[in-house]
């Protein structure tokens, strides 16, 4: 259950954010789609995967849940933004890495077909249309994590970049992150998915540092009209530059 006024409030916040992305989207997408300049594809290309980070980020990190004495509400420092940044830059690695290897197997089309049906249903799970949990952790902050010095801030933040502990349950944890790893591990280059992975750590570190407490003991969770906002913009900007990738608009220069 969620608190009707701060739920609206929190909404609204996320709404002008996503709004923002949103604009930045289209822009991007329409350079990168008509833009005849390789250097202009290019940065469109790069801003559309800040995007699709972001909008992921912004996504996994709505959701507050009550603190208690066990585990409390995380603090967005100085120390844990650079934990969350230090890991989204080692999942990118790690996913990169893994998919560097899969793509000398899997035919391109193959890869970009389940990317493409995962974006689809993810979309249709933010919306509210499908219903079905997640993998998630729901611990939010193990209790050998001390939030009172700089290593364990920097811990702590490194298990929000990596998704290690979502701290949300599975029911109503968003898919964005999952849709953007399938991304990473399938389709994206692995120099991309630093540029992604950047995306989110900011989105994360933005929305942690931006989000309310949860008030009355009760999930506080964006409504179902921004939560889908934030996966059509995640979706768009993946499904754009895998296209301009494919097209083979985007080419090393000389």
């Amino acid at each position: 259950m969620t608190t009707a006024a701060p739920r609206a409030a929190w909404s609204r916040r996320l709404l002008t954010a996503g709004l923002v992305l949103a604009v930045v989207c289209a822009f991007a997408a329409t350079t990168a789609l008509v833009a005849q300049r390789n250097l202009a594809t290019a940065a469109s290309t790069l801003l559309l995967a800040l995007v699709a980070g972001a909008s992921a980020g912004a996504s996994s990190a709505a959701v507050v849940g009550p603190p208690s004495t066990t585990t409390p509400a995380v603090a967005m420092t100085r120390w844990t933004a650079v934990g969350v940044l230090l890991g989204v830059a080692f999942a990118a690695a790690v996913l990169g890495g893994v998919g560097a290897l899969l793509r000398l197997v899997l035919p391109g089309i193959v890869a970009q077909v389940v990317v493409g049906a995962a974006a689809l249903v993810v979309v249709l799970r933010e919306a509210g249309v499908l219903g079905f949990p997640l993998p998630a952790n729901p611990m939010r902050i193990p209790a050998d994590v001390p939030d009172d010095d700089e290593w364990g801030e920097a811990r702590t933040g490194f298990a929000l970049g990596t998704g290690m502990r979502s701290g949300v349950p599975g029911g109503l944890a968003s898919g964005l992150p999952h849709l953007v790893a399938l991304a990473l591990a399938l389709t994206v280059p692995f120099g991309m998915a630093f540029v992604v992975a950047a995306g989110f750590g900011i989105g994360v570190v933005a929305t942690v540092a931006a989000r309310p407490e949860a008030v009355d003991g009760r999930w506080l969770a964006p409504a179902a009209g921004v939560r889908l906002l934030l996966a059509l913009e995640c979706a768009v900007a993946l499904a754009v530059s895998m296209t301009v990738t494919v097209a083979g608009h985007v080419t090393p220069g000389p």
